[in-house]
């Protein structure tokens, strides 16, 4: 019972942001992609996903992202080869809740502000690369 709660809380902590996700992986699903349940998460991938994905950052080549609950990939092959990776950023929504967003930005701008990369010394992707190793 505890557990139900707490993962009910999880879900509603970042529920904001997961509808976002949601409008997303409707509009991938729309489009010929697929939604599936794995873990924790709700994966969108295929379709529309690679232009949508674009849109987050035009500079980069962005694979996956992920928004609360909703992991959207370019392709089923990259989902499953970043699921354990994504799956580790739902976790960290479920911990900062709809301040993740805020504290991801903060993270990346210290390590820049540190003489690191943006984005690969983010301690959140310091954390979700970890994830990847433990589940491999």
């Amino acid at each position: 019972m505890q557990r139900g709660i707490k993962r009910f809380i999880a879900f509603i902590w970042v529920l904001p942001i997961t509808l976002i996700g949601f409008c997303f992986a409707i509009i991938i699903r729309a489009s010929g992609g697929e939604i599936a349940k794995y873990g924790i998460a709700w994966e969108a991938s295929g379709g529309r996903a690679p232009q949508l994905l674009w849109l987050f950052n035009p500079w980069l080549n962005i694979d996956a992202i992920t928004l609360g609950h909703i992991i959207i990939a370019s392709d089923n092959a990259t989902a499953r080869r970043l699921r354990a990776h994504e799956q580790a950023h739902v976790r960290q929504y479920e911990r900062w809740g709809v301040f993740f967003p805020l504290a991801y930005l903060v993270a990346s701008a210290l390590a820049a502000i540190n003489g690191g990369d943006a984005y690969r010394d983010n301690v959140f992707e310091v954390d979700a690369r970890c994830a990847e190793v433990s589940h491999s």
